[in-house]
């Protein structure tokens, strides 16, 4: 599944107003997407409590068909397989990202202490 740091975004809209020669459709991603599991994987090490021990408990597939689209008001497709994009014009163009990698993403947010109050 594709994901962005929420200080890399700023960062793209920053520049996308500042930046007269960017122009057109980018896509906002990280540079490395992640499988659902590693996703989950990853919040569960950094949110901490349970999640450290690594317990996780998977959803059905028949529940996330009829639970995306009454609870999560999403397409259960995308609740179930993600989806992988590439920010390959920002890349190309030398944007470079804060927070590339998922665990570097998390690990402020979980911070013991951190000032984002998480």
């Amino acid at each position: 599944m594709s994901w962005l740091h929420e200080q890399d975004m700023n960062r793209i809209f920053e520049r996308g107003l500042t930046d007269t020669m960017m122009r057109g459709v980018y896509v906002a991603s990280s540079p490395q997407p992640v499988a659902n599991r590693e996703f989950m994987r990853t919040l569960r090490r950094h949110a901490g409590g349970l999640g450290r021990r690594g317990i996780g408990l998977p959803a059905m597939e028949w529940l996330v068909r009829i639970g995306a689209p009454l609870l999560l008001r999403t397409d259960p497709e995308l609740a179930l397989y993600g989806r992988f994009v590439m920010p390959r014009r920002l890349i190309a163009e030398g944007f470079e990202f804060r927070y590339p990698s998922l665990a570097e993403a998390l690990a402020p947010l979980y911070a013991v202490g951190s000032a984002s109050g998480m």
